[in-house]
C-alpha cells in the first residue's frame, strides 16, 4: 500500500493515492487538538493558582508561568518535547 501511495504521489496523482476500495472502511481520526489545548490550559491555571495560594511571591509567579506551561505541555504530550515554533506559540500567543 505504501508503494502504491509513493508511486502515485511521484506521478502527481495526488487525488487518488489509493483506490476507493482500499479506503472504503477507513474511519477518520477524531480531532483532539483543541481538547488537548484546553486540558493543558486548565492544568497550567491550576498549578499557577496553587502556587499563588501557597504564598509564592508575585515576583516569582511571572517567571514561573513559562516554565509551568512548557513542563505541562511536555508531560501532557507523553514526554515529546515540542518543536521551537510550538514553544514560541505557547509563550507568545498571537
Amino acid at each position: 500500500m505504501l508503494l502504491t501511495i509513493t508511486e502515485r504521489y511521484a506521478e502527481g496523482r495526488i487525488d487518488d493515492l489509493l483506490d476507493a476500495d482500499q479506503i472504503a472502511d477507513v474511519v477518520p481520526a477524531a480531532p483532539r487538538e483543541r481538547i488537548r489545548a484546553v486540558v493543558v490550559g486548565l492544568r497550567v491555571v491550576l498549578v499557577m493558582a496553587g502556587a499563588a495560594l501557597l504564598g509564592s511571591p508575585k515576583a516569582a509567579l511571572i517567571p514561573l508561568l513559562p516554565v509551568v506551561v512548557v513542563f505541562v505541555a511536555v508531560v501532557f504530550n507523553c514526554g515529546r518535547v515540542l518543536a521551537t515554533g510550538q514553544f514560541t506559540d505557547l509563550i507568545i500567543p498571537w
